[in-house]
């Protein structure tokens, strides 16, 4: 029997999502490489100036297409970009003739565009993407008539496949079913954030990312992604900490701290094809009100 890397189920989700403030989102319908940078999708120095445009706005480039290929050839190819930190987050949306035109965008413009969801399903990156993302996307997108349902290149985080992703906020689920893929998107369109197969809000470090689910857990009612405001404790904010403390703060004024650590788990397969490595998984070790 094949072992992939989203057969290890024993890694605890919170804490995991990619840190990321901010996304770009090309449509392209082609064949895409192990990124969006890998040569196939742009020319070289219109790549090197995507990638630099990219940089200089603190934004995670991500190559998009509608599942299946949907919709065919589009003379205009669509533009997203996010802003996921807390009390900034906002979506637009552009369109292109030429991908050359993308470093040249007034980010200050654009449409405001409705939330979407994005499923990894870049097999080229790790093959449980593939088989496990198509077929959530293909169904989840049949629940919307509009396209906001989109599957997406290498996000980070494939031993969860399949692995959903919410613009603009950017909250990231794992493991999540077809039922539970639409009841997170539900929400996340309603103003809520669902906390089934939740990895946590990219523009925080996993110390944050671990504090903002288990309150949102604790709290047992779904609420919206801006009631609640993580503040990290310094020597926690970096992506590579063992352990740390982070303070949540609901709106009504209520707080909560929270310390978090890094536990060893099993060796496992990180990617499909790779040798087996050690692994550690977020744990909350204390909660109490700050």
């Amino acid at each position: 029997m094949t072992v992939r890397c989203s057969s290890f189920v024993d890694e605890p989700l919170p804490g995991t999502a990619t840190t990321e403030r901010g996304w770009l989102c090309i449509e392209n319908d082609a064949g895409w490489g192990r990124d969006p940078f890998s040569g196939e999708t742009f020319p070289a120095d219109v790549g090197d100036a995507i990638e630099s445009f990219a940089a200089a706005h603190d934004l995670r480039v991500l190559l998009i297409r509608r599942p299946g290929r949907a919709g065919g050839f589009r003379a205009r190819r669509r533009v997203f970009v996010a802003r996921s930190v807390a009390g900034e987050t906002a979506l637009r949306r552009f369109e292109v003739e030429d991908y050359a035109l993308i470093p040249s965008l007034d980010l200050g413009a654009g449409e405001p565009a409705e939330p979407m969801a994005l499923v990894c399903t870049n097999g080229k990156r790790d093959v449980c993407c593939a088989v496990q993302g198509r077929p959530l996307a293909a169904s989840l997108a049949g629940c919307y008539a509009d396209p906001v349902v989109w599957e997406c290149s290498h996000t980070g985080g494939h031993r969860f496949a399949p692995v959903l992703i919410v613009l603009p906020t950017g909250y990231t689920y794992g493991r999540v079913t077809a039922g539970e893929a639409k009841e997170v998107f539900d929400g996340a369109r309603a103003g809520v954030v669902s906390t089934t197969g939740l990895r946590g809000r990219s523009p925080l470090p996993p110390v944050g990312q671990v504090a903002e689910v288990a309150v949102r857990e604790a709290l047992g009612a779904a609420v919206g992604p801006d009631v609640l405001r993580v503040t990290v404790e310094p020597g926690a904010e970096a992506k590579n900490a063992d352990e740390g403390e982070a303070v949540v703060r609901h709106e009504d004024g209520r707080a909560w701290r929270v310390r978090a650590r890094a536990e060893e788990l099993p060796p496992r397969v990180a990617s499909c094809g790779k040798k087996p490595s050690p692994a550690r998984g977020w744990r909350v070790a204390s909660i109490s009100p700050a």
